[in-house]
């Protein structure tokens, strides 16, 4: 015979625990009221988060200082840090391009637009033209010594795999399609870094080693919890219990920063 006691305190039990995918939602909505009133010409939200990256303000300083403080209040937001990249490494959470990661992000526009390399007397070179703020063309040459066109071609997105197909029916030789291939890698518009090192100088965030730049920190930071918004608001996050753990240290990040914007 079923009991009903237990069977309504596991009930209360289950609802009991702290739903942080909605405190996560709420926390955004004064996040987003702000940037909207502070950028009202920016007709996105990814335009808005660009900007709040790429320039000063008071959202943006407000991490640097945490990452660069040793008082109580901001050692725990920088733990919630560590633990989200924690979790995230944990649990694979995809986004439209790859999985959520302080390993891989875009933090910006790649400022590199021409890349040009000789080798052997002959010159490479490849150039990205922005024809509005997200449209561009590629421009892919190769000369001689003699300035003789040796390869040409044209594109209208980044993209390596279309490169390679096209040099694959030319008569380059393979060192010359690897010394095309290399520049074009670096005028990639949506370069990924990794804010985690092993290398010997880095800052500490709670035991986690993050590159020794807290500017790139504080936009990774942006960068990731903008991610989070979109998965959850777009309907692409899976609701497991493990994705959902990711929200909790986001949150309680979000919730911290958004206070310094009153």
């Amino acid at each position: 015979m079923s009991n009903p006691y237990i069977e309504n305190a596991d009930r209360w039990l289950s609802i009991a625990e702290v739903d942080y995918l909605t405190l996560f939602v709420k926390a955004w909505i004064p996040f987003n009221a702000w940037y909207r009133n502070s950028y009202p010409l920016l007709k996105t939200d990814k335009a808005a988060i660009d900007e709040i990256k790429s320039n000063p303000n008071v959202f943006r300083d407000k991490i640097i200082s945490i990452i660069n403080s040793a008082e109580t209040e901001n050692i725990i937001i920088k733990g919630y840090i560590s633990d989200l990249h924690r979790i995230l490494e944990n649990n694979y959470i995809p986004n439209s391009l790859n999985r959520v990661s302080f390993h891989k992000l875009v933090l910006e526009r790649n400022p590199i637009q021409v890349k040009i390399e000789v080798k052997y007397s002959w010159t490479y070179k490849v150039e990205l033209i922005y024809t509005g703020f997200s449209n561009y063309n590629i421009s892919v040459i190769i000369t001689d010594g003699n300035g003789s066109t040796k390869y040409t071609y044209s594109q209208n997105k980044y993209d390596v795999d279309d490169l390679e197909r096209n040099i694959n029916t030319t008569s380059l030789t393979s060192k010359q399609k690897e010394y095309l291939k290399k520049i074009y890698l670096e005028i990639n518009p949506k370069k990924e870094i990794s804010l985690i090192t092993d290398k010997r100088e880095y800052i500490s965030i709670s035991g986690t080693k993050f590159i020794n730049d807290d500017l790139k920190i504080s936009k990774g930071v942006i960068e990731i919890l903008y991610k989070l918004r979109c998965i959850l608001f777009h309907g692409e996050l899976n609701p497991t219990k493990e994705n959902q753990a990711a929200y909790k240290p986001a949150f309680y990040i979000l919730k911290f920063l958004i206070q310094s914007l009153r």
